[in-house]
């Protein structure tokens, strides 16, 4: 920053003043001109707690005891610089030429607090009283390199500092036990800079270097820099300005110590997966920096062992950071556990039933960021599944992401619609997706743990749902959706065995019932699946279903009716009852409604056959022959002839 530069220049302003009264001036004037030098040129005051001694060996220079620099206005009254002890020292033969040449200059235990205000105003930025007129002529000072005057300096040296950087979000950075050392043998030549410290516990180190150090303030050159945070290492070799800030070049990074960063930045690590950087980060790119916007092209990322090519951009002038830009993968693989450790048996029995996750789900990163990203990979496999090529457009403004599917191959077929993901109030998602030809039995056991249905099909699926966890999630969805499935199994369940035994103990992992397709539509209300037109077709037997589904309480309540078809004889029709939980479901066959429905039969038929008896004993009593008319026919008769009569002897 352009501000350590000036206040290296001030501090020659301090060496001129000092060394120029070492013999005409007490100390507490020395240090009175100093200050009012240093007040003039800055705006700020500088306070020097002791006497300020000339020294003239072993070299020409000066000592102060404690100094300080005020903070700005807004910052507060804590000094943004405050160090133990300044001493400079000057090549006297260089000063009586006509030349400052700087030999040493030390600051020891320098407290060195920034920070920024909400419009991004740094405290470090000085602005001198206005410009005075005299007779005309407005007093300036010159100043040959980005407002510095020049000057050379063999070795400037903080030793056991600290720095401190707030911003108006309260976002803070501590650096601690600061050892630097700073290098410009020539104010036109090349200058370095090494420094090591500590953040948050963490060792950090900055190596840089710069070639022509006053073209440089002028107007930018090239520069070299790297730094470190534990053991990650990150390098840049291009150019960069100061005002306006500005960077091109190229940047290598190697991150695999994210705890190292991490720690640095008093944060915790993220716990990343095999596959996604877990053992091995790198980054290659091209940077370029304007002041408003960030970009990284011909990136290459390498993660453990996938590599992401692609060109990003981040736009930093809006509420939040914009990252737009495209992303390529090859066949990019995310490892995790296949198997499940005893410990992990114990633990699950331990906590209960088995059920959706309670643990909260943390989506405020959404609204760190936006971003119009496309995605592209030609698979993408983790230890549970695997896709085919896939290409996505994410898109995220504040906090709400919408994943938009171009393409995806996946379990054997097909998957077109999109994703949201709303993290603005709390968090809600919704599904509208359609799938064609997919693997019904991988999707179902992947996405809902159940896989006891094999087939090949098409579904379309409108969902919605709220919540903080996968439990309230699932318990809170509502929507709709179809779904037609071709030939398959449907394992663990032999309905052609129970329907010709009357046994529902055709179940098992060697039961399994054959099908040549199934049809239905749904509804889904506070997570449980409705469903009253369930048709499968077999070659044996057909079947109606209706029921629900409970996707939140993974719950069974489902009734099908199998018929199963004979040669020339009736169809045998048992209704089977599907009840229990996904993972240890219980079927029985609904005997009580045959026997039911036969009594229905016989009431049916009995009351038929009191309807026979009470019609002929009518026709009997009325002396009805066959060729008569009928019971309730010859009865209206009757009483119309009474009617009649009646009338008549009204008006007789």
């Amino acid at each position: 920053m352009r501000w350590v530069f000036r206040l290296l220049g001030l501090v020659v302003l301090i060496i001129i003043a000092a060394i120029a009264a070492i013999f005409l001036l007490p100390s507490d004037r020395i240090a009175g001109v100093v200050e009012e030098r240093f007040e003039a040129a800055t705006g700020r005051a500088l306070t020097i707690d002791g006497d300020v001694r000339p020294s003239l060996w072993p070299a020409l220079g000066v000592n102060t005891g404690a100094v300080s620099i005020a903070n700005a206005d807004w910052a507060g009254d804590t000094p943004m610089v405050a160090a133990d002890n300044l001493s400079v020292s000057v090549d006297i033969g260089a000063l009586i030429g006509g030349e400052v040449r700087i030999n040493g200059v030390t600051l020891e235990a320098p407290r060195i607090a920034l920070a920024t205000d909400a419009d991004g105003r740094g405290n470090w930025e000085m602005t001198p009283p206005a410009a005075t007129d005299t007779g005309g002529t407005t007093e300036t000072s010159a100043e040959p390199a980005g407002g510095i005057p020049a000057f050379t300096l063999d070795e400037a040296v903080i030793a056991d500092g600290q720095v401190t950087f707030q911003d108006a979000a309260g976002t803070q950075i501590a650096l601690s036990g600061i050892d630097a050392t700073f290098t410009l043998p020539d104010f036109a030549g090349p200058a370095t800079l090494a420094l090591t410290a500590s953040a948050n516990g963490a060792p950090v180190s900055v190596d840089a270097s710069v070639p022509a150090f006053a073209s440089f303030l002028d107007s930018g050159g090239a520069v070299t820099l790297s730094a470190g945070a534990g053991d990650s290492t990150v390098g840049f070799d291009g150019t960069a300005a100061l005002a306006p800030l500005g960077v091109d070049g190229s940047l290598t990074a190697d991150l695999s110590d994210m705890a190292g960063v991490f720690a640095a930045l008093a944060m915790p690590a993220p716990e990343l997966p095999e596959g996604l950087g877990q053992n091995t980060l790198t980054v290659t790119t091209a940077l370029g920096f304007d002041g408003t916007t960030l970009t990284l092209g011909g990136t290459t990322a390498t993660l453990d062992d996938n590599t992401v090519t692609g060109d990003i951009a981040v736009a930093l002038d809006g509420p939040r950071p914009r990252i737009t830009g495209t992303l390529n993968a090859g066949d990019f693989v995310i490892a995790g556990d296949e198997e499940t450790s005893e410990d992990d048996v114990a633990q699950a029995e331990d906590t209960g039933p088995e059920g959706w996750s309670t643990e909260p789900i943390d989506v405020s990163a959404l609204g760190t960021v936006d971003a119009d990203l496309t995605v592209n990979a030609t698979s993408i496999r983790t230890a549970q599944s695997q896709i085919g090529r896939t290409s996505l457009d994410i898109d995220i403004d504040n906090a709400r992401m919408v994943i938009g599917i171009r393409e995806l191959v996946a379990y054997d077929g097909a998957v077109d619609g999109q994703i949201v993901v709303n993290g603005r109030s709390g968090l809600s998602a919704s599904a509208d997706l359609n799938g064609s030809a997919i693997a019904i039995s991988r999707l179902f056991s992947e996405l809902l743990d159940y896989d006891r249905l094999v087939a090949l099909g098409d579904m379309e699926i409108e969902v919605l749902g709220s919540g903080n966890s996968m439990d309230a999630l699932m318990n809170s969805l509502n929507g709709q959706g179809s779904f037609s499935f071709g030939a398959g199994e449907l394992l663990g369940l032999d309905l052609v065995g129970m329907l010709r035994n009357f046994d529902s103990d055709f179940v098992g992992e060697a039961s399994r019932t054959i099908f040549d397709s199934i049809t239905a539509t749904f509804r889904i209300v506070d997570g449980v699946v409705i469903n009253d037109n369930l048709t499968l077709l077999a070659p044996l037997l057909t079947a109606t279903g209706e029921g629900n589904i409970g996707l939140g309480g993974q719950t069974l309540n489902y009734r099908l009716v199998p018929k199963l078809l004979g040669d020339g004889q009736d169809a045998i029709s048992v209704p089977l009852l599907i009840t229990g939980t996904w993972s240890a479901p219980k079927f029985r066959l609904d005997l009580e409604s045959i026997v039911q429905g036969r009594i229905d039969e016989e009431v049916e038929a009995l009351k038929d056959e009191v309807d026979d008896q009470i019609r002929d004993r009518v026709s009997q009593e009325l002396g009805l022959t066959e060729d008569q008319p009928s019971a309730e026919e010859a009865i209206k008769d009757k009483v119309e002839d009474e009617l009649k009569r009646g009338l008549r002897s009204l008006f007789d």
